[in-house]
């Protein structure tokens, strides 16, 4: 399809020629492939054989007692921190601990990312390591999943304690802890370390595609599917000697990121202990590989002299176009589309807010957005009878008292203004958009300390210590809304950026291959990363920024929103990972006449 860009109209002829050529290489590239695979399949076959051979077959493989393993981390070949794993299993439990510690650039300042999972499991059983108990069949065989994310200064905790009759998810961020109590997985599944034996069993026998039912703490409690695909034989360092190894990708079912798992093929351990993990990202390759603690745990030390991945500015959406006067617009139409080969085969963009999607009749690819801000969309009937629009949650803590007190600071002004406030969230629809935004001005006023050290901060934490960047306004202001009973949601996606602003400052410069730069202009405009709030008022969803000095513009484009429950985790911006560094955007039509 590109290459027809570049044929001339008049000699169809040639065009005719110029595709089956691209056709028949296409389709020797992909024999090729698929002759490749058959190949690296038949070697892995006969891997198998050899070291079945050498396997004790009277004695079931059974995971170590004790096992702890250290890995160093890079990110495009920078040594960023390290990774951490830890299995214990005796008569009483089976538990696992996953850490992986890494320093980053996110514009001018360093932040550091910290992730730890445990899973508490019950025993194995030593005739056959992954039989449950039938009364425990729905629990996966887990009595306690557990995360904790540590970005910057800022902590995000969850837990949740599994039994046969329900899941309680108890949730952390800032002042207090949130208690929800949610039905059992109706499917079976296991916990991690069953998920890892499962996967060894069908490994140590040759299957080259394993598919495992399992829970990730991260995405909340659900069940999702780990699918394994067996690659190629290669070379893999075990943190003494290169040896030989099967080269698994690893896909998680809604979650569009790669992985690459890397095992060994020979002795005791072979398809149990993993020797590398490689997550394919948009500002660069993360790999972990095995090493001495020594080394690994040096890895994460603070070092002046060396320059981190920076993950704002690279995956910036760099524009032909600028959006003319884009503060003062009333509507923008635009083009976006999927690029490079990692990009998923299909866009999704939602309508919502003032953003209306149509899709290309000769794309899956592509679509025309218009973002009209005299238009809003009304809400469906499942988010007119969604509650988790107005409940408080860990992060959207809106029963928090410094947030309530918060979302009433602008009464006194509204009854000076002849507005009627009643002192509960029973607010009458007709004063519902003056408070609205005027909460938007309150949450944009009230964090004074602008800036991208803090990430991922609750609403209550943000209310005391008025700092954070885009994320913490968002959460905010959904919270202030929520306190006055205005449902609200949290939105990602991006926003428009002029000759290279910060959305946070408005200071920073970056040029076209993603560095930061000190001074000049250096693009026409851009699209960056953002995150920012919708209120839903006589049944439509408004948009609202607390971010930037203006309550909205055109310059965004919504990519998902999230009600920022607690059973959800991070899973509704699990979209937005696939879209990273995989966009164009052109900009097709400005509008500034108002009706």
């Amino acid at each position: 399809v590109e290459m027809t860009r570049f044929l001339p109209l008049a000699g169809p002829m040639r065009r005719a020629l110029l595709l089956a050529a691209y056709a028949l290489w296409c389709g020797f590239d992909q024999v090729k492939a698929e002759t490749d695979r058959a190949e690296q399949i038949e070697l892995w076959n006969a891997a198998t054989k050899l070291a079945l051979a050498e396997d004790d077959a009277s004695t079931p493989f059974a995971p170590p007692a004790l096992q702890d393993e250290w890995y160093i981390v890079k990110i495009a070949n920078v040594s960023v921190g390290f990774m951490h794993t830890f299995t214990e299993c005796n008569d009483t439990s089976s538990m696992t601990m996953e850490i992986m510690d890494v320093q980053v650039s996110r514009g001018s300042d360093t932040s550091r990312m910290a992730f730890e999972t445990v899973f508490d499991e019950t025993p194995l059983e030593q005739h056959d390591v992954l039989q449950i108990p039938e009364e425990e069949a729905v629990t996966g065989g887990v009595k306690v999943m557990a995360y904790d994310q540590r970005f910057a200064n800022n902590e995000v905790r969850m837990k949740a304690h599994i039994n046969d009759t329900n899941v309680t998810l108890i949730s952390f961020n800032g002042e207090k802890a949130h208690t929800s109590v949610l039905p059992n997985p109706d499917v079976p599944w296991f916990g991690r370390l069953r998920a890892r034996l499962s996967f060894t069993r069908q490994c140590r026998q040759g299957v080259p595609e394993i598919v495992v039912q399992t829970m990730r703490p991260e995405l909340g409690p659900r069940v999702v599917n780990l699918s394994s695909t067996f690659v190629r034989l290669d070379k893999a360092w075990d943190g003494v000697e290169w040896v030989e190894a099967s080269i698994w990708t690893v896909q998680i079912s809604d979650v569009p990121v790669n992985m690459t798992e890397a095992y060994p093929t020979r002795g005791p351990l072979r398809c149990y202990r993993m020797l590398q993990m490689g997550l394919d990202m948009p500002f660069g390759y993360l790999l972990a590989s095995l090493e001495e603690k020594a080394l690994a745990l040096e890895a994460a030390e603070d070092n002046p002299d060396r320059v981190l991945p920076e993950l704002v500015y690279t995956m910036f959406v760099q524009l032909k176009r600028p959006i003319e006067r884009v503060n003062e617009a009333r509507m923008v139409k635009l083009r976006v589309t999927l690029k490079g080969e990692k990009a998923p085969p299909k866009l999704e963009l939602p309508s919502g807010g003032y953003q209306k999607v149509t899709r290309s009749k000769k794309s899956e690819a592509t679509l025309t957005v218009v973002i009209d801000l005299q238009n809003p969309v009304a809400a469906t009937k499942e988010e007119l009878a969604e509650v988790e629009y107005l409940k408080p949650s860990a992060m959207v803590d809106s029963s928090d008292e410094v947030v309530i007190q918060l979302a009433h600071s602008g009464d006194e002004q509204l009854h000076k203004e002849g507005y009627k406030v009643p002192k509960g969230d029973d607010i009458p629809v007709r004063l519902q958009p003056e408070l609205a935004y005027m909460l938007r001005d309150i949450v944009h006023n009230h964090i004074v300390d602008k800036h991208l050290s803090t990430a991922y901060a609750s609403a209550s934490e943000t209310a005391r210590t008025g700092s954070g960047d885009c994320t913490e306004h968002a959460v905010l202001l959904a919270a202030v809304l929520k306190a006055r009973g205005i449902p609200s949601r949290v939105c990602h996606g991006l926003v428009y950026v002029e000759q290279g602003g910060s959305a946070i400052t408005g200071s920073a410069e970056v040029d076209a291959n993603g560095n930061v730069q000190t001074g000049g202009s250096s693009v026409s405009g851009q699209f960056g990363w953002h995150m920012w709030s919708q209120a839903m008022i006589n049944g439509v969803w408004h948009d609202l920024d607390a971010t930037l000095q203006v309550p909205y513009s055109v310059g965004h484009v919504l990519v998902g929103t999230s009600s920022m429950a607690d059973k959800e985790a991070h899973n509704n911006h699990m979209q937005m990972a696939a879209l990273i560094g995989n966009l164009d955007i052109d900009v097709l039509d400005v509008s500034h006449k108002w009706r």
